[in-house]
């Protein structure tokens, strides 16, 4: 910082410094040199001086000289090719920043001469094993096809090697190298396409926002519109309140059945978006967070442009966020907002008070603060910013008080509601002002008037008394116009104020007198009885003005409106000049058309958002808008990634490898000769590329333990031969589930054939929850691990889970029975866990199965149910919040293809306590946060137990321990047990039919010991319900939630 700091350097001690040989004293003068250079200042003179230093070892020196060179090698070309030879010396160097320095002050030598050189450099450079040097490459190649274009064809391809990087911060520079040297070659970016997309949050934020302009450019190219055919993207969204989002049309919140036709015809409407489009689009919208201010106005240009209304609103908060920035990027943040703001107002409504003006802002944030004011005011906003409007004309600036007072009169232009108490206010300002404030008051009253003139005729003729105070031209000729205009509603004012401008005719500004001109030309065509000689006397004194223009407008008007007494004209001469006085007549008292609101920045609009000439309103150089969207989208397919090439039999040589050493220790060659060949002949029908419905199909098939390999040594060839096809697969897959692999036992001839045991079983050992049991001895077979258990079930609905299985009813005491009529769900309600429109297309609903968990009997199991509308991939859990809670997280799911609906369960130990459960659901690039609380019917399962024990315990349980309420909401006690059932997991006790008393009974999961008792019986109109519970506090949020539910 010290160097900055010094204003007078000593040019001789640099000089002597530079030509030295102590080195401090030379790191010593060149940090000097970079600090004048980076001021602003010329040290161009030491240009000699530096480049003697070239041939320096010390690395800090050498990196300050290439910096030097690099400024000013352009302006210095001759002596900067005596530092040539040292700097192909320098690119062969061991250290990575010395050989990117190197290339960077080489390729800034703009000689043709050099150019050969420089691209020998290059093409190992792109090549180089550093990422920094081939970074550097990146960023040297628009400058050497500047120097010299017809390399062109040779930076392409260097381009072309350079977007297949992996690095982020080598596609950054290379995405720039693209748009300087061939923005129009896509090719070359639709293979690495999701690549750029899945990395563009690695980038640093030049590249980032580099790489926004180019995928914008290639979106609007290669994707079809998704903005709806009645509009355009342009348009502001119809309906605000819903935000854009068309939830009717949505099938996610809808639950009434459709005809298939309608559906075909939504179809073709209402195309589903390109799943490459959606990643751009999710891809951009991470990047929201971004700290740096171009990557926002970047990330919203793309929004803007590519994305559904609704999706791009999520740019407003990350805009005015960076209203705080310094005034330099605030402007440029202000003129994104001002455009956006004039297009789709309902963005920023909720912002409106961030863009109040602070006593601090310079001039240039004041006007675009004011106009996006003036774009937001709507029928909720108009209150607050009248009111701070209004405070800003007592300012001390009069250029500021001037826009702040027009900006008034577009926000009373815009909500004709408050244009009547604009019109008081501003008439409140006229009165007690200054000068300036007074005309622009009257200017703005002007154009308010004209709305409905017939309702303020007192404004009208208070506005006409103003003509002998105000004495600013500008204001003056607004009142003589409203004078003009409206002069049949003050017959008596009118011609006594033009009687009055007469007077003054001679003192007044130029554009006054053509004012008053008018005035007398409509009060002669409308009262020529009190006007006419006004009208003559206004003529002549116009006729001898020293302004041109005030003297040929009379002089057009005299001889339209006098004739000469002498001499006849020709009579078509004289149709012609009454024609044209007719036409004078209508010009003159025509109605006037309403003012428009126009916004001072409206050159802005069209075009492209976040460009340079956005900026300045006008197209500079090299501007290009952006392209339509095209009508018929284009192939898809160029955008798979690049996949490494392997022999078409590979995989069936191995497959012949291994059944061949399966073919050795059998003992039957003819039956597995005759396998090889179907499965050779299944492998060669189902050889296909696509590796994630293999992979899913392969994954949900059971797997044999090593019990039933013993047991598949006792089976007949017929058996054998059946299992060959699936033990291929198996085989295939080994690899990636690092399963360990099986060993086929030699067959025994002669051997009746053994059923094999079914998998499941292992699982209904585990799962077995019977009190009553004996413990079981230990076996040989090995226990399955959850993920293996899990791999081949369901728990759905119709799958091995079924009323059949002991295990998954309530458990029971001796003696008890179910009642038989009325029977609980096998689900609690299904809730919505993410929505569509947070989820980007996914949605995710849960609900809390009614079943032990495979891990403990103390978890809840809750399965997950995720609803795709777009293609998602690796979905998955993280950052769980849960303190006290022990979980265990749903499996991941591969792949989510669009329109298909998948379940997921996870199992909870809530400890008996409803702990909200936070986590997010993640994607290959996208988070969502969740949360959720179980209710006290979710912590509990059902359990059955005898009559006399039940009502023994009630007995027992009272006083505190029992809580009662009454409802009315159902008709009998039979609706009502069904609702509970539906809200808790108890089980209903069997009961006499002539008995009206039901019983259910549950227990809590994490406790065995504690019991919930539930009684149902009607008592006169209404119907009573009694829990009875050692846990008083449990009881009573269980009775809540009873009544809430």
């Amino acid at each position: 910082a010290k160097y900055f700091e010094e204003k007078n350097s000593k040019f001789n001690e640099l000089h002597d410094h530079l030509a030295g040989k102590n080195t401090k004293k030379k790191l010593n003068a060149m940090k000097r040199l970079i600090a004048m250079m980076t001021l602003g200042r010329d040290v161009s003179t030491f240009f000699p001086d530096v480049v003697k230093n070239v041939i320096v070892d010390n690395t800090e020196i050498k990196k300050l000289v290439y910096m030097f060179l690099t400024h000013y090698a352009e302006e210095n070309q001759e002596l900067a090719l005596l530092a040539i030879n040292t700097l192909q010396n320098d690119l062969r160097s061991s250290n990575q920043r010395v050989r990117a320095n190197a290339l960077r002050a080489m390729s800034s030598i703009s000689i043709k001469v050099v150019i050969p050189i420089v691209m020998m450099a290059l093409k190992s450079a792109v090549r180089d094993t550093s990422s920094y040097v081939r970074k550097a490459a990146a960023c040297a190649i628009p400058k050497v096809c500047r120097t010299d274009p017809s390399r062109k064809s040779e930076l392409v391809d260097m381009v072309a090697e350079l977007v297949s990087n992996s690095e982020p911060n080598v596609l950054g520079a290379s995405m720039f190298a693209f748009s300087q040297v061939c923005p129009d070659r896509y090719d070359l970016l639709h293979k690495y396409f999701r690549k750029i997309c899945h990395l563009l949050a690695d980038f640093d934020y030049f590249g980032q926002t580099v790489t926004l302009q180019v995928l914008t450019q290639y979106a609007r190219t290669q994707f079809l519109t998704p903005f709806k055919k009645k509009g355009s993207e342009d348009d502001e969204d119809e309906d605000e309140e819903d935000g854009g989002f068309n939830v009717k049309n949505s099938k996610f919140y809808s639950d009434e059945d459709e005809d298939e036709d309608e559906g075909e015809e939504e179809k073709k409407k209402d195309k589903p978006m390109d799943p490459d489009h959606r990643l751009l689009i999710r891809s951009a919208t991470v990047l929201l967070n971004s700290a740096d201010a171009s990557v926002i106005c970047g990330v919203t240009s793309l929004m803007c442009a590519i994305a559904p209304l609704h999706e791009a609103r999520q740019c407003a908060p990350s805009l005015a966020r960076h209203m705080g920035n310094y005034r330099e990027m605030q402007y440029v943040v202000l003129a994104n907002v001002s455009t956006l703001a004039a297009k789709r107002p309902a963005m920023f409504r909720q912002y409106f008070k961030m863009f109040f003006i602070y006593f601090d802002d310079p001039q240039f944030i004041r006007e675009l603060k004011l106009d996006v004011l003036a774009n937001l005011s709507s029928d909720s906003t108009i209150g607050p910013i009248l009111v701070e409007l209004f405070t800003y004309v007592h300012h001390h600036d009069p250029q500021f008080v001037n826009q702040a007072i027009r900006t008034i009169g577009r926000c009373a232009l815009t909500i004709p509601d408050v244009a009547e108490k604009c019109l008081h206010m501003l008439l409140r300002l006229v009165s007690t002002g200054s000068q300036t404030v007074v005309a622009q008051s009257i200017s703005v009253i002007r154009q308010l008037l004209q709305r409905n003139p017939k309702q303020h005729i007192s404004i009208i003729k208070r506005m006409a008394k103003l003509l002998f105070k105000v004495k600013i031209p500008m204001a003056r000729t607004a009142l003589v116009w409203i004078i003009g205009e409206y002069r049949e509603m003050i017959p008596k004012v009118a011609p006594d104020a033009l009687r009055q401008l007469a007077k003054s005719f001679k003192e007044e500004a130029v554009e006054v007198k053509v004012q008053i001109l008018n005035l007398a030309v409509k009060l002669y065509l409308t009262n020529p009885s009190q006007t006419k000689l006004l009208f003559k006397y206004v003529m002549d004194l116009s006729k001898n003005d020293i302004n041109f223009d005030v003297r040929d407008r009379a002089r057009m008007v005299r001889s339209l409106f006098f004739t000469k007494k002498s001499g006849s004209g020709d009579a078509k001469a004289d149709e012609w000049k009454a024609k044209t006085k007719t036409t004078m007549k209508r010009c003159f008292l025509w109605a006037k058309p309403m003012p428009e609101k126009e916004s001072p920045f409206k050159a802005r609009e069209p075009l492209t958002l976040g460009s340079l000439s956005h900026l300045v309103q006008h197209s500079v150089s090299g501007y290009e808008p952006l392209p339509e969207f095209p009508e018929v989208a284009p192939d898809p397919s160029v955008r798979e990634p690049p996949r490494s090439i392997t022999p078409k039999n590979s995989k069936k040589r191995d497959k012949t490898k291994v059944k061949s050493i399966d073919k050795f220790y059998s003992s039957d060659s003819d039956d597995s000769d005759s396998d090889e060949d179907s499965s050779d002949d299944s492998d060669s029908s189902t050889d296909s590329d696509d590796s994630d419905e293999e992979e899913g199909a392969k994954k949900t098939k059971k797997r044999p333990t090593k019990k039933d390999d013993e047991d598949d040594d006792d089976e007949d060839e017929d058996s054998s031969g059946t299992d060959s096809s699936s033990d291929d697969s198996d085989d295939s897959d080994s690899e990636e589930e690092n399963a360990p692999k099986k060993e086929k036992a030699v067959s025994k001839k002669g051997k009746p054939p053994v059923a094999p045991k079914p998998v499941t079983q292992d699982l209904f050992d585990l799962l077995d929850d019977d009190e009553g049991s004996a413990p079981k001895t230990e076996t040989k077979q090995p226990v399955l691990a959850a993920s293996d258990a899990l791999a081949g079930l369901s728990f759905d609905e119709g799958g091995f889970i079924d009323g059949s299985s002991n295990d998954f009813l309530p458990s029971k005491s001796g003696g008890a029975t179910a009642h038989q009529s009325i029977k609980g769900d096998k689900k609690g309600k299904s809730n919505i866990l993410l929505k569509e429109s947070l989820g980007e297309g996914l949605a995710v609903e849960y609900a809390f199965v009614r079943q032990d968990s495979i891990y403990s009997k103390t978890m809840c199991v809750v399965e997950l149910k995720f609803i795709s509308s777009v293609e998602v991939r690796d979905v998955h859990m993280d950052s769980v919040t849960a303190p006290g809670v022990q979980i265990r997280p749903f499996d991941r799911i591969s792949v989510l293809h669009s329109g298909h609906t998948t379940t997921a369960k996870m199992h909870i130990d809530f400890k008996g306590s409803e702990r909200k459960v936070k986590f997010n659901i993640c994607t290959t690039d996208r988070k969502y946060p969740v949360k959720f609380t179980p209710t006290p019917g979710d912590l509990l399962r059902a359990h059955l137990v005898q009559t006399k024990v039940f009502d023994s315990s009630c007995k027992r349980l009272t006083g505190m321990s029992e809580t009662q309420f009454t409802t009315t909401k159902f008709s009998s006690s039979k609706a009502l047990v069904k609702s509970i059932l539906k809200c808790a997991d108890v089980g209903l006790l069997a009961q006499d039919q002539k008995e009206d008393l039901f019983r259910l009974c549950g227990k809590m999961r994490h406790d065995d010991t504690c019991l919930v008792f539930i009684r149902v019986e009607a008592k006169g109109s209404g119907h009573t319900v009694t829990i009875n519970c050692d846990d008083m506090l449990f009881s009573g949020r269980l009775e809540d939630y009873l009544l809430q539910a």
